[in-house]
């Protein structure tokens, strides 16, 4: 039979953390019938984000039954412990396991209530970054492409990738710091968690641009080999099977795969480096426009005139004529 414990009360016994609007540092440890040891750190720093550390080993099952009763937030949490925990909604008609050596983003709202479970005789060790939903999206801008992996009434999670060894070794400092005293220290705990938020942030880009191409690292040496065969032939290009067959890699991918690892199609990212291309020797060189719009791959000079406008606001004679200005 599980205990029910109200993580209010719970976190009174943490001198009333909430609300994580002050710059500060709090830790407490404490044992009673239900928490055989049972240790909670937090620290608000000075740019808008909280971290929290949670470290319990329980005798019995416990259910805690939790109300957000801060703004709406953005998360990161590490479930760092070898034993899965579950979170329920507050009518248990919606759960999700938290797997061990994992972490998880998304998002809460206030005032969501929730239940979670954490079994008997088992060693949980959970750290929390918690954001303001605007300094998150400012973070992780346009980079990410998260799916909802769960989603009840006022919270979600978009994201869940293993634990990396950097973080691990993080994640493993950051409790020790909590112990140091001074100025000088409470900045290298900061330090630390920028670390780890930075690192972590790079790591959902790797993981989302991995999981949304499906592209292993020999084919992406492969796109950046079909890059640099584009850049070496732009007045005469491959053709797209031609261009995949000297890349190894298949058609499919190179078309999906360039897109998404350069930010546009194979021979949109041609055009637009014959043009840069045309630009810089229009200004450099004594090279009259038919000659450059020839060597960049453009066999009418009108049809570059035209696109070379289209892209810099600019017609290539205008570029001629101020590079024929001379000042005394």
């Amino acid at each position: 039979m599980s205990i029910l414990v109200q993580r209010k009360d719970y976190l009174d016994k943490v001198e009333k953390i909430y609300p994580l609007d002050i710059p500060q540092k709090k830790s407490v440890q404490f044992n009673n019938k239900n928490f055989q040891y049972s240790s909670f750190h937090h620290y608000h720093t000075n740019f808008g984000v909280s971290y929290m550390f949670f470290d319990s080993y329980f005798q019995e099952d416990i259910i805690m039954d939790s109300k957000h009763e801060d703004n709406d937030v953005s998360f990161i949490i590490f479930n760092c412990s070898l034993h899965t925990s579950k979170l329920e909604d507050y009518n248990k008609k919606s759960k999700y396991i938290f797997k061990p050596n994992h972490y998880i983003i998304g998002k809460i709202n206030k005032n969501f209530k929730s239940l979670n479970t954490y079994w008997a005789n088992k060693h949980y060790c959970t750290h929390y970054i918690l954001f303001k939903n605007e300094i998150f999206q400012d973070l992780i801008k346009e980079s990410l492409n998260t799916k909802i992996l769960y989603k009840v009434n006022g919270f979600s999670i978009e994201e869940e990738i293993p634990i990396s060894l950097k973080q691990k070794l993080i994640l493993d400092d950051l409790p020790t710091l909590f112990f140091l005293e001074g100025k000088l220290q409470e900045l290298y705990l900061e330090s630390k968690i920028i670390d780890l938020i930075y690192t972590t942030i790079n790591d959902m880009k790797k993981t989302s641009l991995k999981d949304n191409l499906e592209l292993n690292s020999k084919d992406i040496k492969c796109l950046y080999k079909a890059k640099d065969i584009l850049i070496k032939n732009i007045s005469n290009p491959p053709s797209l099977k031609m261009l995949a067959y000297q890349s190894a890699i298949n058609e499919f991918k190179l078309k999906k795969g360039f897109k998404k690892l350069f930010g546009n199609t194979v021979f949109g990212f041609l055009q637009e480096y014959r043009l840069y291309e045309a630009k810089k020797i229009l200004m450099d060189n004594e090279i009259n426009i038919s000659e450059v719009s020839y060597m960049v791959g453009y066999k009418n000079v009108s049809h570059f005139s035209k696109i070379f406008k289209e892209h810099f606001g600019i017609n290539p004679i205008q570029i001629k004529k101020n590079q024929k200005k001379v000042y005394i």
